[in-house]
């Protein structure tokens, strides 16, 4: 089955209507769990995924049993606290402990394994700069990786307490045991977003998450961002990212140290 996805394309005195065939895809399900190093118990959300021809909505799956154990004997089950939001309630984040998360719903099962990676590295540093270009502010984020490459980090940044979507990844595969100073580049000006997330003025509380992430959890989040910047202007993902769960779910499980540091911005 295939449905028409019509463009409107503007250009110097002339416009045209381009017709793109997209093939839809039957629901599936959608899985995401977490589990940090911070004292707080896993949480995983399971939902099923849009297409094309629907809104952007992804009804929540309840019912399910979902466990949760690690490689030192661990186990429990997940408790549903709200429609499709499963919450764990005695495992903890360990650095270097392997963690395996098993979701069985509908007949089918589906498993992830995660490692947090050890040892975990040091949120050194918090900052801000201007763009080499412009006058945008951009936030930077200091740390030192341990010699050995393998080391890979997701950071998330919060304008004003809200969550930046943009996806800011780094590995090691250029700067192994060095120190790093990188810069968290958004595009800093016009954006869809009514909240303008990607853009920093002076005065904002500025606050950026640091995970140390394992290679599947990097992986699915680098093809994540590689459909989302090839397809901007699709709201729903047209491919699937890379996800480390068995069984034909989307998603990952992660299980990642979180490091924290908030500035205001000058």
């Amino acid at each position: 089955m295939f449905a028409a996805l019509g463009l409107l394309l503007a250009g110097t005195g002339c416009q045209k209507v381009v017709t793109l065939t997209l093939q839809t895809s039957a629901s599936q399900l959608v899985i995401e769990g977490n589990l940090a190093d911070d004292g707080q118990p896993a949480q995983v959300s399971l939902s099923t995924s849009a297409d094309y021809t629907t809104t952007n909505s992804f009804a929540p799956v309840s019912g399910a049993t979902v466990t949760l154990t690690d490689n030192a004997g661990g186990r429990e089950t997940l408790r549903e606290a709200t429609p499709g939001q499963y919450v764990g309630s005695t495992l903890r984040g360990v650095a270097g402990r392997a963690y395996t998360l098993r979701v069985e719903t509908g007949g089918a099962v589906y498993v992830a394994l995660s490692t947090l990676p050890a040892p975990v590295v040091p949120f050194d540093k918090l900052s801000t700069q201007l763009s080499a270009v412009g006058s945008n502010i951009q936030a930077v984020v200091d740390y030192t990786d341990p010699a050995g490459t393998g080391n890979s980090y997701l950071f998330r940044q919060y304008r004003n307490g809200r969550l930046n979507p943009t996806i800011f990844l780094q590995n090691d595969q250029f700067t192994d045991g060095k120190h790093v100073s990188q810069v968290l580049r958004t595009m800093g000006g016009g954006t869809t977003d009514p909240n303008n997330l990607n853009k920093l003025v002076a005065g904002d509380s500025l606050q950026v998450e640091m995970q140390n992430v394992d290679s599947g959890v990097y992986e699915y989040f680098r093809t994540l961002n590689q459909i989302l910047t090839t397809n901007p202007i699709i709201t729903t993902t047209p491919a699937n990212p890379k996800t480390n769960f068995s069984g034909g779910a989307l998603g990952y499980f992660s299980a990642h140290s979180k490091r924290i540091k908030r500035i205001k911005v000058m």
